[in-house]
C-alpha cells in the first residue's frame, strides 16, 4: 500500500506541476516580447487548454484588478471586465501574492460564473513594473481519476489547505481505518512556497485484509519452481563464460597495475630529484652565512683581544659549530628516515663537549632567573673516546635546549658520570628541570616526529617537533638508551646512556699555529659571494698567498686563459655558468690546475658531481684553517 501510495502521490504532483508550468511558459513569452505577445492570447490560451485537461479557463487580469480577457469566452463571459475588488476573498490575496513575483494558488473556491476550481495566478513584470497576471481555473479530477483507476483496490482523498475535500476516489472512509493503515503525505502545489499544503490520504478500498486465493498460491509456487529451473540452466550456461571473462579481467587489471606501478616509480624518482635539489639549495643557503661567521671568528683569533672579547669570540664559535651540526643533521633527515645515516669516528671528550654546550645555554637560563646546577667540578681527568662528535653534540644540545626552553622558574640540573668497562667508556647523563612537565600518558608521544604537547607554554615556544624524535633515533643508532620520568607541572628528568671506545688522552697543543710560505703559488678564488672571497683570501694570506678573485664563470675562464694557476678554489652555485660547467670546460682544454671544490652544498650528489666534473677534491664550507692547509700541503708538499 505504501509503494502504491508513493507512486500515486508522485504522479499527482507531476500533473499539478505540468499544468502550472504551461502558464509560466505563457508568462515568459509575454515578458520576453515586452508585452507584444499579448496579441496572441486567444490562440495561445486555446492551445494550452487543449493540451492540459485540468485547465478549465485562462484569464488576463490587468494591474488594476480588472479581468479584460477570458478563454473560452461563452462559459465564462460573466467574468469578462469584472473588477475582482468586488469579490471579497479575491483581490487582497491576489495583489499581495503578485507583489512577491511568485506563482500563487487559492483554496478550492466557488467561481463567479459557476462551479468550483483552484485559481492559479502567475504575475507578469516588464518595463520595471507590475503588468497583471495570467490566471487560470484548474480542476484536476479527470487527470487524477485516470491515475486512480489504475489502482482500483485503493481509495484516495485530497483536501486543500483549509480542509476542503476537492478530490476523492472509491468512496474513501478514513474513519474506518487506524492511523497506521492510511498512507498520508503533504502536497506542496507551488514549488518555492512553504504555505498552502494539501493533504493526500491513500488507503485500501475495503478495510478487510487482502489475502491470496488458493489458485494464486499455486501459481506463485509454480512460478518459483520455474524460476529456479531457469536460473539453474542460466547459471551453468554462464559459468564457463564468466570464468573466461574473469581471466580476461585479471589480465587487464594486471596490465593496469603494471602501468600504475610505472607511474608511481616515475613519481618517486621525480620526488627524489626534487628532494635532492631542495636539500642542495638549503645546504648552500644556510651554510654560506655560517661559513662566513666561523671563518671570521678564526681570523679574529689572531688579533689582540681582551679577555672578555676572547670569551665572547669562543662562545660565538661554539654556538656556530653547534648550529652547523644541527643544520647538517636536519638537512640529512632523509638519511635518518631511510636508515642509511653513517656515524663518523673522531677523537673527542664527551665531557668537554657537554661542558661547552652547557656554557652556551647558561646565559639564557640566567636571564630567565633559572639556576643551573652541575657536578662538573667532580669530574677529574675526563676521558677521550672514538665516536661521532656531531651526533653526540646534537643529543646533548636537544636535551639542554628543551630544559631551558620549557622551564620558567626553578632550576636545571645536569649530572654527568664516566665509567670504564673492558676498555670502553660508558657515560651517563641526567638532565632534570622544574618546568612544565609531561602527563605520563603522553610520554611516548613526545618521541614521535612533529608531535608537540598542547600546553600553553609549548605554544609560547614553537618548534618543529623533531628534536626529541631525532635525539631518540640518534641514541639508539649509537647503541645507547634514553629514558624520561615526568609529571605534569612538576618538571621532567631525561637520562641518556652511551657507550664509546676509549682512546688515550692526547695533550692539547698549546703552540701557536705555524703556516708554511706558499707565496710562490698562483691562486684563483671563484665565488659570487664577495664576503666569501675576502674571508678565504684573508686565510690564505697567512701562507703569504695573494690570490686573484673572480665572481662569475665567464670572468674565471678569461683569467685562466691569460694566466696559469697552480690552485683554483671553485664555488659550485653561481649565476650563469656554475662551478661544474667551468671545471668541465677547463679539463677539456687540458688545464692542469689543482681545482678544489669549495661550496656550502654538502649533498652527496653535489660532491660526486664535482669529482666527476674534474675537481681534485671537494671542501665543504665552513672548513677549518688547519684542514684547509693540510689539504694544500697534500698537493703542494
Amino acid at each position: 500500500m505504501e509503494i502504491a501510495g508513493i507512486l500515486t502521490y508522485q504522479d499527482f504532483k507531476k500533473i499539478i506541476s505540468h499544468n502550472i508550468i504551461s502558464l509560466e511558459d505563457m508568462r515568459d513569452r509575454i515578458v520576453e516580447s515586452n508585452g507584444k505577445f499579448k496579441t496572441y492570447l486567444k490562440s495561445d490560451t486555446e492551445r494550452i487548454i487543449k493540451q492540459n485537461q485540468s485547465i478549465k479557463f485562462i484569464e488576463y487580469i490587468d494591474s488594476t484588478g480588472v479581468i479584460n480577457f477570458v478563454a473560452p469566452y461563452y462559459p465564462n463571459r460573466e467574468v469578462l471586465n469584472l473588477d475582482i475588488k468586488s469579490v471579497g476573498y479575491r483581490y487582497q490575496s491576489w495583489i499581495e501574492n503578485s507583489k512577491d513575483t511568485l506563482v500563487n494558488i487559492t483554496s478550492w473556491v466557488n467561481l463567479t460564473q459557476h462551479g468550483k476550481a483552484f485559481l492559479v495566478d502567475v504575475p507578469i513584470y516588464y518595463n520595471s513594473s507590475f503588468q497583471g497576471t495570467i490566471s487560470a481555473g484548474m480542476d484536476f479530477k479527470s487527470q487524477f481519476d485516470n491515475i486512480s483507476s489504475k489502482q482500483n483496490l485503493f481509495s484516495v482523498l485530497i483536501k486543500d489547505d483549509v480542509g476542503n475535500i476537492f478530490y476523492s476516489y472509491n468512496n474513501p472512509k478514513t474513519e474506518d481505518f487506524k492511523t497506521d493503515q492510511i498512507f498520508t503525505q503533504r502536497i506542496n502545489p507551488i514549488v518555492g512556497r512553504t504555505v498552502g499544503d494539501w493533504k493526500f490520504e491513500f488507503m485500501f478500498y475495503s478495510n478487510q485484509e487482502l489475502r491470496a486465493t488458493t489458485l494464486q498460491n499455486y501459481i506463485l509456487a509454480l512460478g518459483i519452481f520455474l524460476s529456479f529451473l531457469i536460473g539453474l540452466l542460466a547459471y551453468f550456461f554462464l559459468l564457463a563464460k564468466r570464468q573466461s571473462h574473469r581471466y580476461k579481467l585479471m589480465n587487464q587489471k594486471l596490465q593496469m597495475l603494471n602501468e600504475e606501478i610505472e607511474k608511481e616509480r616515475r613519481r618517486a624518482e621525480d620526488a627524489s630529484v626534487a628532494k635532492t635539489q631542495f636539500l642542495s639549495n638549503m645546504s648552500h643557503e644556510i651554510r654560506t652565512p655560517l661559513s662566513a661567521i666561523l671563518s671570521i671568528s678564526e681570523i679574529l683569533e689572531g688579533k689582540q683581544l681582551s679577555t672578555s672579547e676572547k670569551e665572547f669570540l669562543k662562545l660565538m664559535q661554539n654556538s656556530s659549530r653547534i648550529l652547523l651540526n644541527l643544520v647538517n643533521n636536519i638537512l640529512h633527515i632523509d638519511k635518518i628516515e631511510s636508515g642509511t645515516v653513517e656515524l663518523s669516528k673522531e677523537v673527542f671528550s664527551p665531557f668537554i663537549t657537554l661542558q661547552r654546550i652547557v656554557d652556551i645555554y647558561a646565559p639564557t637560563a640566567k636571564i630567565k632567573g633559572i639556576e643551573v646546577k652541575t657536578n662538573f667540578a667532580s669530574i677529574i681527568n675526563p676521558k677521550n673516546v672514538l665516536g661521532d662528535v656531531s651526533r653526540t653534540e646534537q643529543i646533548f644540545t636537544n636535551l639542554i635546549s628543551n630544559a631551558t626552553k620549557f622551564t620558567e622558574e626553578g632550576s636545571i640540573e645536569v649530572f654527568y658520570e664516566e665509567k670504564l668497562q673492558n676498555g670502553r667508556l660508558k657515560i651517563n647523563l641526567k638532565v632534570a628541570d622544574s618546568g612544565i612537565g609531561i602527563d605520563p600518558s603522553k610520554i611516548d608521544a613526545i618521541f614521535e616526529r612533529f608531535k608537540q604537547l598542547d600546553f600553553g607554554i609549548t605554544k609560547k615556544h614553537q618548534g618543529s617537533g623533531l628534536g626529541l624524535a631525532i635525539t631518540k633515533t640518534l641514541v639508539e643508532l649509537m647503541g645507547g638508551k634514553i629514558g624520561v620520568q615526568s609529571k605534569e607541572g612538576e618538571g621532567s628528568t631525561f637520562t641518556v646512556s652511551l657507550d664509546f671506545h676509549k682512546v688515550k688522552n692526547r695533550g692539547e697543543n698549546k703552540k701557536l699555529r705555524q703556516y708554511r710560505n706558499l707565496s710562490h703559488l698562483n691562486v684563483l678564488i671563484v665565488d659570487d659571494n664577495l664576503l666569501n672571497q675576502k674571508i678565504l683570501a684573508k686565510i690564505l694570506s697567512k701562507n703569504q698567498i695573494s690570490p686573484d678573485l673572480s665572481s662569475d664563470g665567464d670572468d674565471a675562464l678569461l683569467k685562466c686563459a691569460s694566466r696559469h694557476y697552480d690552485l683554483i678554489f671553485m664555488d659550485v652555485h653561481m649565476p650563469g655558468k656554475d662551478g661544474f660547467e667551468i671545471v668541465q670546460h677547463l679539463r677539456k682544454i687540458d688545464n692542469t690546475s689543482v681545482i678544489l671544490g669549495f661550496s656550502a652544498d654538502v649533498t652527496k650528489e653535489a660532491i660526486e658531481r664535482g669529482i666527476k666534473a674534474g675537481m681534485n677534491d671537494y671542501l665543504t664550507k665552513p672548513v677549518e684553517q688547519e684542514t684547509l692547509f693540510n689539504i694544500m700541503n697534500k698537493y703542494f708538499s
